[in-house]
Parts: C-alpha cells; structure tokens; sequence
C-alpha cells in the first residue's frame, strides 16, 4: 500500500515542480504544461489527437517548425470539419464552380487559403479572425516550405496552444 502511496506523491511533486519550473523560459516545463490543455481534446477524433501529441513531441525534442505544421494540420482538420458541417449547403451555394462531393475532396482540389476565405464569405468567422488564421496560415508555411525563418520557444509554444484553444472553440462554440 505505500509504495502506490509513495507514487501519488512523487506524481504530485512532479506537477508542482513542473508548475514552479514553467515560469522559466527555457524550461522543459513550460512543454510539459501544454498536455493538460490537450486532455481538452478527448472528445476530438483520434487523428486530430495524435496531430497535437505530435507537435508537443516535436517541442519536447525541439522540432520547432514541425510543432508548428503538425499543430496547424490538427487544428485546420477541426476547422474545415466544422466549418463543412455546418455550411456545406452555403458553401456550394456561394461557390458554384467549386465541385466537391465531400469534405475530403474539397481540400484536395481548394488551397487552404481559400478554404479560409469561403468561411468567412459565408459568416462561420469574422473578419478579424479570417485575418488571425491567414497569419497562423503564413507562420505554418514558413515552417513547411525551405524558408530562413527559426521559430524560438516561446513563439513555438504559444502557436501550439493557440492552435489548440481554437479548435476547442470550434469543437465547443
């Protein structure tokens, strides 16, 4: 009985050392943290899972642009299911040269970008947020494309999370 005790604790001294050591910005704690967010995800498909497993595995090794692609691919998977569900019918309506059967061909044969602007064209976001995923959208590029562009820590961390807390929203409107 106290050796599962003696685990509890050690199990809780970790998380407050986690907790204490994520203030530092070098830390591997600040990493560690991000798990709990996606704890949040269980409700979301399997794929969608394992694509931000991926990109917190890929910041614990420091992989910073594929946390970066990986992050985007799990959220942009949220985003363009939702945004199918609830607005195919306007989608086609709005789009009439653009053939798709399903979700699945539709980005197969539409940029991403344009995926985006069709969201907002038929008001499942704003504006500002039409802006905010074109700029998350250019960063994943920079990442997935032969670029100069290095992503630190901090910049990596705070797009996965971002990432993250937005398809939640999505998930949970």
């Amino acid at each position: 009985m106290q050796y599962f005790e003696w685990i509890a604790r050690a199990r809780k001294a970790e998380r407050n050392a986690h907790s204490i050591l994520s203030v530092h910005e070098s830390a591997a704690s600040r990493i560690v943290l991000l798990e709990d967010l996606l704890k949040k995800l269980s409700g979301a498909p399997i794929d969608v899972q394992e694509y931000f497993k991926e990109s917190i595995r890929c910041l614990e090794y420091g992989l910073l642009k594929a946390a970066i692609v990986f992050s985007w691919a799990g959220h942009f998977e949220v985003f363009s299911e939702y945004l199918f569900i609830k607005h195919e019918v306007d989608i086609r309506n709005l789009r009439k040269n653009w053939s798709f059967k399903d979700l699945i061909e539709l980005k197969e044969q539409y940029s991403e970008s344009q995926i985006l602007d069709v969201s907002k064209d038929v008001a499942y976001i704003n504006r500002a947020q039409l802006r905010l995923l074109q700029g998350q959208l250019s960063q994943r590029n920079q990442c997935a494309h032969p670029t100069l562009y290095k992503p630190s820590v901090n910049v990596t961390i705070g797009y996965v999370d971002g990432m993250v807390s937005q398809s939640l929203n999505y998930m949970n409107p």
